[in-house]
């Protein structure tokens, strides 16, 4: 699928794009996820109208003009134009079209967030503690009070320059949701399962097509204020 650049790309679709390079990944849902952002359609009503395509060979979605022939069996090729100029073309099997009524809720709440983004920074600079039902990808300076309710088993993995690093993914809820954490280092061994912790300063990213938290290590922080029955100062 081939979309026209657009001059200071948005967050989303930047995030969309590392999505669809990875390994797994449903490119053709991706793609149509990213079309969606670009002209401000609802997954929903752009899936409606691409089953309407498929049938009646034409149909519409917001100002996108949509045409269809059917490529395979279990696939389409979608013509998509704006003003009577082409815009995009994608083929599309019918699995990825289908995948377009139940969106992961990460990915909802990034098309639909998108647009306050461009409009004003994304960061939490109240110092207040958030929740993580509100978070969001892209969303910087987060505090989070949650629970370590669960923690991986301890991987080593090398750095792009060959450095040897110890990794472990920590989850953490908060009544309203769960993240994963990744902990490096030093970091494994500094909070444990059931811990209460405070995160300053994270931000939040995807690995893998999930949200998770990164805390800076020179400008974030992670602390215990309950852990093992007793208070922690």
């Amino acid at each position: 699928m081939t979309l026209r650049a657009r001059t200071g790309m948005s967050t989303a679709i930047k995030s969309l794009r590392s999505l669809a390079n990875e390994r797994g990944s449903d490119r053709n849902f991706i793609y149509l996820l990213m079309l969606a952002r670009k002209y401000d359609l609802e997954p929903i009503a752009l899936h409606d109208a691409l089953v309407k395509a498929s049938r009646n060979k034409k149909s519409t979605c917001g100002p996108i003009s949509i045409e269809s022939r059917e490529l395979e069996e279990h696939s389409f090729s979608f013509m998509f134009s704006q003003n009577d100029r082409a815009v995009a073309q994608t083929a599309v099997s019918k699995y990825s079209l289908a995948r377009l009524r139940e969106v992961p809720p990460e990915l909802t709440r990034l098309l639909r967030d998108q647009r306050a983004r461009d409009r004003h920074p994304i960061a939490n600079d109240s110092g207040k503690e958030g929740r993580i039902a509100d978070l969001r990808i892209g969303l910087k300076h987060v505090n989070l009070r949650a629970k370590v309710i669960d923690k991986s088993q301890v991987r080593a993995v090398q750095s792009r320059d060959g450095t040897p690093l110890a990794v472990c993914s920590a989850t953490l809820s908060d009544g309203t949701g769960e993240i994963r954490l990744p902990l490096w280092n030093h970091q494994i061994e500094s909070i444990a399962k059931n811990d209460i912790v405070v995160i300053r300063e994270a931000s939040v990213g995807h690995f893998r097509g999930q949200m998770q938290l990164s805390v800076p290590r020179r400008t974030g922080s992670i602390s215990i204020v309950h852990s093992a029955g007793r208070i922690v100062p």
